[in-house]
């Protein structure tokens, strides 16, 4: 039976003050496929934490692993031999592969609220980011099985399709990852809620929860998973709605406010304050330009029929 693991019970293990019990717990745990990808993504952060530090220095979690399997014989940890070996060389393996990455040059790119910005990644590939967003990857990808990013906000994916194919992965905080071999799509990760829209090509999802299941997506597809819930929808949408901004326009459909004043904060860095409530179930349709706020505010204002105002970083949506 898969050992039960919760986030509490990984953080005592971090700071050491699990039981005999408790660590025999998340030892067997790291076995598991969903604790050796826990093992890969927190060995990368820590060494993304200590990065213009000694990189020969092993990261937080590896000596912690290390000290826990060999060197607690009051807590009877030499009992788990089996377990202790396992894991030992799991753990090497793992920092030996993420190692690699570290001698690479990390990339971070982040967009400030209001700003778009397109990249060009190693394999020709390209992203557009969309405003408060942040993109993260490895810039040679040369030696390495998998094209890899990692995305927090939205962007717009146009995959580059390699002579050998090999899998481009974008990773997210919702802990969803996109499998792509050659695609063009719009992905959103915020507050929880990983949104993906393909336009053309094939795309793979993955969830760390239920590695052994996967949908593969097909053009025009919408797919959103929400991780508080741990619920996925699928249904068929208007690719439009989702890749306007890309053209710095703002395109709704059977929107609601509530929708358009998250957007509003999401991408302007804005608060807003919807003061008549009857607005929240009024739902709207139509094309905006969003190059700035304010034509972007003059515009929703005609289309929508209300007023809106802005003072100082505060926005007000009211009836007219």
């Amino acid at each position: 039976m898969k050992p039960l693991i919760d986030q509490h019970l990984l953080q005592k293990f971090r700071q050491d003050q699990c039981t005999p019990g408790e660590y025999r717990i998340v030892l067997e745990w790291f076995s598991t496929d969903e604790g050796k990808r826990y093992l890969e993504e927190s060995i990368m952060l820590d060494l993304e934490e200590g990065n213009g530090s000694d990189v020969t220095a092993p990261p937080a979690l590896y000596e912690n692993v290390m000290h826990t399997l060999f060197y607690k014989p009051r807590r009877r940890i030499r009992t788990l031999l089996k377990v202790a070996a396992v894991t030992a060389g799991l753990i090497v393996m793992t920092y030996a592969g993420v190692s690699f990455y570290h001698y690479q040059q990390l990339k971070v790119i982040h967009t400030a609220y209001g700003e778009l910005r397109t990249v060009v990644l190693p394999d020709q590939s390209v992203i557009t980011l969309n405003a408060n967003s942040t993109l993260r990857y490895y810039d040679n990808w040369k030696h390495v099985k998998n094209r890899e990013v990692w995305i927090e906000g939205e962007a717009w994916f146009s995959v580059h399709p390699t002579p050998v194919p090999r899998p481009f992965l974008v990773n997210t905080a919702s802990r969803m990852q996109v499998e792509v071999l050659g695609t063009t799509f719009n992905l959103i990760d915020r507050h929880g809620r990983m949104q993906v829209v393909l336009n053309s090509g094939k795309v793979r999802l993955h969830s760390s929860k239920e590695p052994e299941k996967s949908i593969v997506m097909q053009p025009g597809d919408l797919v959103e998973f929400k991780q508080q819930e741990q619920t996925m929808q699928r249904k068929h949408a208007d690719t439009l709605t989702y890749t306007s901004w890309t053209k710095r326009n703002l395109h709704f459909e059977n929107a609601t406010f509530a929708q358009l004043a998250q957007q509003l904060e999401d991408t302007y860095g804005v608060s807003v304050e919807i003061r008549d409530s009857s607005l929240l179930r009024q739902q709207f349709t139509g094309t905006v330009p969003g190059q700035q706020m304010n034509m972007l505010l003059d515009g929703l204002s005609e289309l929508f029929h209300v007023k809106i105002t802005k003072e100082n970083n505060k926005v007000i949506i009211e009836k007219k």
